[in-house]
């Protein structure tokens, strides 16, 4: 999950209706929600801690002990978590008693009763999201490498809290006790990371393995399965070990590719036949338009720049996802793959416009389409890409690399938390698109958050740490029957939907009483359940699975613990950092057990 789960968005301003054209600010790294420091132009940053990031490439490749310490001093001082062994809790977990209803019935039904006649198909997914860097902690223990966003979270007005990932949820340590918690829902799955540098601390195709890192993961796996949770498995959900930034630039270089095949493999040798779905890389979009952004610029290749970083990754991250798939096909790997898209579609904000019209389908070619056509339909990018990027932005794929990609993946998963409208630029698309210093450039639509014709907004708004989020549950079934047009599947996993809580995050543990009364994200995840059952039953739509992000609080990327998703409140300021179910919690859990398969 990310606290903007767009690519190459410009936030927009609400203006009278009236208006003809929104005004907008000017484009920011897709993981802020506020405001970021913005590229810097020089090869060495300060952190917090006082050392340098030194420029690609002047680190050896040591893989000692030694090695690996110099690479935590680009970190400087790690905090050390309060609990540093696994906690076996007492099992199973009792769920509390449920709260009392929120609205009374004649306004509102509860959520046994919505559609209670639609269930969803046999052998539905229906649980939890999480990721590795977001939840875990420990970032240091047991012969961890450090990441890039152990990094990155240090850097001068990256963090709105200044927080860090450090301790966090602790998960490494307290997976027991939260995979029982989700059994406990009654739910049945968990999709969840694994941390790359936690297997290879130096990332690297020929630096050792390590065990501790394998057997972990291993267990966590094996308890899930106990508790009668599915796992379902991400390689990379954005925290590349530090080292490859060190050494070659990250995913902006081609030498990530052949490294995150040999992780691939394995990670798929280790646990084959324990987990059957598996998703190769999360949100590839949002984690490519961030690579030319500060401070992820700061460790770009030579030959690549803060204009094409994007396009660069985007290359090799394809190339790497198909080479992982072809490795997990020939491996004879048990299960299913693919990787997880976000975003929506989009709807033109003047319907009869036909400048917006095109918009739209430039919001799709740039956001979903950039990764899903290569892969789903054509093997190649979208024409729109290729129209308005040259080559040295945007590298071609040969005939061969084509075939390759092609149809890499099993099934189609989009992390889908909202649906909005896209306009024109001002001076409009052409303007733009052949202008490269154009704000826009080169997706050159306009994102839009509130009707056009009433000026009221698409949905019901999240904390302001989180401006890009709205609840837009009507748009569901569109943007459902729009993703399963364009890239045609045999299964759809919605494989995460959430809503940050406004204001949560500045509310104290004595206030637990109105923390746990989440009931804007409980309306939320309702009303989306409901139409996701429509797009289902009404839409034929092939959906089998649905994620609520997030298990718990969490580190929200730029947002630090201060924006709220979690479903279950993590008491920070608590050496066993109690969780505590929220009402969304219990809703989650009536809604999917009344509406399983009799």
């Amino acid at each position: 999950m990310s606290v903007v789960s767009s690519t190459l968005r410009s936030d927009v301003v609400s203006v009278p209706s009236s208006a003809f054209i929104p005004s907008v600010t000017a484009t920011s790294s897709v993981f802020s929600a506020t405001s970021i420091v913005e590229p810097q132009s020089t090869a060495v940053s300060s952190s917090t801690s006082g050392t340098l990031f030194p420029p690609v490439g002047s680190i050896p490749r040591d893989y000692s002990p030694a090695g690996l310490a110099r690479l935590w001093d680009l970190i400087g001082p790690v905090e050390v978590p309060p609990i540093t062994t696994t906690v076996i809790p007492q099992t199973p977990i009792a769920l509390p008693s449920s709260p009392p209803e929120l609205y009374p019935p004649f306004f509102a039904i509860t959520p046994k009763d919505i559609l209670p006649d639609l269930k969803f198909p046999e052998g539905f997914l229906f649980g939890v999201a999480s990721a590795a860097y977001q939840v875990e902690g420990a970032v240091k223990d047991e012969g961890k490498g450090p990441s890039i966003w152990d990094w990155a979270s240090r850097q001068p007005g990256v963090i709105t809290d200044n927080s860090t990932a450090d301790v966090v949820d602790l998960h490494y340590y307290l997976y027991k006790e939260d995979v029982a918690r989700i059994a406990a829902l009654g739910v049945n799955s968990h999709s969840f990371s694994i941390s790359w540098a936690r297997i290879f601390p130096f990332g690297t195709s020929d630096s050792p393995i390590n065990q501790e890192g394998i057997n972990h993961y291993a267990d966590v796996i094996a308890t899930h399965l106990q508790s009668n949770v599915t796992p379902v498995v991400t390689l990379f959900h954005w925290d590349v070990p530090l080292a490859l930034h060190a050494y070659y630039g990250g995913f902006a270089s081609p030498n990530i590719v052949d490294d995150f095949i040999h992780y691939a493999k394995t990670v798929f040798t280790a646990y084959n036949g324990s987990v059957h779905t598996w998703y190769t890389f999360n949100e590839p979009q949002v984690f490519c338009s961030a690579t030319g952004s500060f401070p992820f610029n700061l460790s770009l290749p030579k030959d690549v720049n803060s204009s094409n970083a994007q396009f660069h990754c985007s290359y090799y991250l394809l190339k790497a996802h198909a080479g992982a798939v072809k490795a997990f096909r020939a491996m004879h790997i048990t299960g299913e793959i693919a990787f997880k898209s976000a975003d929506y579609v989009g709807m033109p904000w003047r319907a009869n416009n036909t400048e917006d019209v095109d918009a739209v389908e430039r919001h799709a070619a740039f956001g979903i389409g950039i990764f899903a056509d290569p892969v789903y339909t054509t093997g190649d990018w979208p024409q729109i890409l290729k129209d308005t990027l040259p080559a040295d932005y945007l590298p071609r794929f040969t005939e061969e690399e084509s075939k390759e990609i092609l149809g890499t993946a099993d099934f189609f998963a989009m992390d889908a938390y909202r649906t909005y409208w896209n306009a024109a630029p001002p001076e409009g698309i052409a303007a733009c698109a052949g202008n490269s210093s154009d704000l826009l450039w080169p997706s050159c639509n306009l994102e839009v958050m509130f009707d056009f014709h009433t000026g009221w907004a698409s949905g019901p708004a999240s904390d302001p740490l989180t401006p890009w989020l709205q609840a837009t549950p009507q748009f569901l079934r569109t943007s459902f029957k729009e993703y399963h047009r364009r890239w045609p599947a045999p299964k759809i996993y919605f494989s995460e939907f959430g809503f940050s809580q406004p204001f949560e995050g500045v509310r104290t543990p004595v206030e637990l009483f109105q923390i746990t009364e989440d009931t804007e994200r409980t309306n939320y995840y309702m009303t989306y359940l409901g139409e996701l059952l429509l797009s289902i039953h009404e839409d034929g739509i092939p959906v089998e699975g649905a994620f609520a992000w997030a298990i718990m609080d969490n580190a929200e990327w730029n947002s630090g613990l201060s924006a709220r998703f979690g479903i279950q409140y993590v008491n920070y300021s608590s050496p066993i950092l109690e969780r505590t179910y929220k009402r969304s919690a219990f809703a989650l859990s009536d809604f999917f057990q009344a509406h399983l398969q009799n």
